[in-house]
């Protein structure tokens, strides 16, 4: 029988790693080398995580199979399925992926993409792109349905104004996955606010996992300057390598109809406001008492409660009614199935969610974190460790090709490791820090995304725009790399070196729209000579 050679690949691997781990490394570090080399060689998030949990359980139980089975299935697995944070968690991604197929099944986004575009400027190519970052940022609830909705409306319009379809791809991936990391309301928080709480559970004065990922956001640098460098690329036409030559090329007239032939505007951007504000309001509403005056001091108070895991679910179902509602009456017969399916989409990467909690639990039993940060503590300054979780997670993810699975797979390793590290540092110092750890997690997953061509939604921007994947993946690749070039140089190395976010952000977004600019200055001088 003839064995492919990804298959031989894949096993030599693994052989290696597990000969590697048995001879060298501590055996608390086993399960997590042994599944970031099972996700690396195989791809699969899922199957990497469950080897892993399922190893550390053989390592718990001495080996005794059956009790590992049972360990792992009963403590670790199902274990994961209860508390309110785990099934809100469940719930509010099925949910909300029903609400952007509803969402998309309107017509709603046709109509506002029309509105958007129609101009009468002298430069209407610069309007219709900042068009598509605006109506990306606008679908800031699912990367996917991003992707898909923007590439499949706006290519017959960019194609009419002369834009290349590789500049499509390129804007609809940016605001795909990096709008769908930093947005409150997205089907990626659910998950990443459980791995948050997962990761800080029982550690004492640690803030809510909501205000956590709040204080996050400014240190996700790649997601904020790559979306800051999209609006200088269409601001200053800046067409670096690749690029260049795409938007020269001519591509043939497309005949699809013109989105601006919608059902209205308001059958999305109405669904959208309800499930921004039922979110909002459950986090107030729930613990706050009294409700009336309304102050800064409660609503601060509301975002550090217990009333995440409700207001998410809550507010996600507020949301899938009113995106019902506003179904045109032809369309609400299949709003069942449509619904269903939107779902259903969120299924494998829930899957992923569940074994990325049980990978945690089985490290934390196992003490993998301590002993990390054990090995750590004499090599690797605290303050360095973001740009070093930054750039480990980066390549995961381009060699995955999975977000998801990098978030998954190192942030119950990255924050618990930290948290050890900095056990000596104050509680206050502690916890301003930690957003710096969570933010690299995630900026770092999105990176790689961006740049792998085994990730789903480099491919769907791809074939939505109607550019081949490996032709996006080349053209978006300058546009990556000087975005993850500022996030470390000007973003967590002068975090590291001692500035305040409030210095090394601005710079970053500051140089996120220099470069554009003086790349089209430099061009254009060159040109002259």
């Amino acid at each position: 029988m003839k064995v492919a050679p990804r298959r031989w690949l894949t096993w030599g691997t693994l052989l290696f790693l597990a000969l590697l781990c048995w001879h060298y490394a501590p055996f608390q570090t086993w399960p997590a080398l042994l599944a970031l080399g099972l996700v690396l060689s195989t791809r699969n998030a899922a199957l990497g995580l469950a080897v892993g949990a399922f190893s550390g359980c053989l390592l718990i139980e001495n080996g005794a199979l059956g009790a590992s089975i049972k360990s792992f299935t009963e403590v670790h697995f199902f274990g994961a399925l209860s508390g309110p944070w785990h099934v809100s968690a469940l719930l509010f991604t099925l949910l909300l992926g029903s609400f952007a197929a509803l969402i998309e099944r309107s017509g709603g986004f046709q109509s506002l993409i029309g509105r958007l575009t129609k101009s009468k400027t002298s430069n209407p190519k610069r309007r219709l792109q900042l068009g598509t970052i605006l109506t990306g940022c606008l679908c800031f609830f699912d990367g996917l349905a991003n992707a898909v909705l923007l590439g499949r409306l706006y290519r017959p319009l960019y194609d009419k104004a002369g834009i290349s379809r590789d500049k499509l791809a390129y804007l609809v991936d940016t605001t795909s996955s990096a709008v769908a990391c930093i947005a409150f309301v997205s089907t990626w928080i659910a998950t990443q606010l459980s791995l948050i709480q997962e990761a800080t559970a029982g550690q004492a004065g640690a803030p809510s996992a909501y205000q956590l990922f709040l204080n996050s956001i400014p240190y996700c640098f790649y997601c904020t300057s790559s979306l800051v460098l999209a609006i200088g690329v269409v601001t200053w036409n800046w067409n670096p390598g690749p690029m260049a030559h795409s938007e020269s090329a001519i591509y043939p007239k497309n005949t699809e109809s013109n989105p601006s032939q919608g059902s209205g505007a308001w059958r999305a951007v109405l669904p959208i406001g309800v499930l921004v504000v039922a979110i909002i309001s459950g986090f107030y509403l729930w613990d706050t008492s009294p409700i009336l005056p309304i102050s800064l001091e409660k609503i601060q108070s509301a975002f550090s409660g217990n009333a995440g895991p409700y207001a998410l679910s809550i507010g996600a179902l507020a949301g899938c009614i009113a995106a019902w509602l506003c179904l045109p009456k032809s369309e609400k017969s299949k709003a069942s199935k449509t619904a269903s399916k939107g779902a259903a989409s969120m299924l494998a990467p829930l899957l992923i969610l569940v074994l990325a909690w049980s990978f945690g639990s089985v490290l934390k039993a196992l003490g993998t974190a301590q002993l990390l940060a054990q090995l750590l503590q004499s090599g690797t300054p605290i303050l360095w460790l973001p740009a070093a979780v930054f750039v480990t997670a980066s390549l995961t993810s381009f060699l995955t090709g999975s977000s998801w699975g990098t978030m998954s797979l190192f942030m119950p390793i990255a924050l618990p490791v930290f948290l050890e590290l900095g056990g000596d540092l104050p509680n206050e110092q502690l916890w301003n820090l930690a957003p710096a750890v969570i933010g690299a997690v995630f900026g770092g997953a999105v990176f790689g995304d961006h740049c792998s061509p085994f990730s789903d939604t480099t491919i769907v921007s791809a074939v939505a725009a109607g550019t081949p994947p490996t032709q996006h993946i080349r053209t978006q690749l300058p546009y990556a790399i000087t975005a993850a070039t500022l996030s470390i140089a000007l973003g967590y190395a002068l975090i590291a070196l001692g500035l305040t976010i409030w210095v090394a952000l601005p710079l970053v977004l500051g140089s996120s729209l220099l470069v554009p600019y003086l790349g089209t200055k430099w061009k254009s001088v060159g040109s002259k000579r």
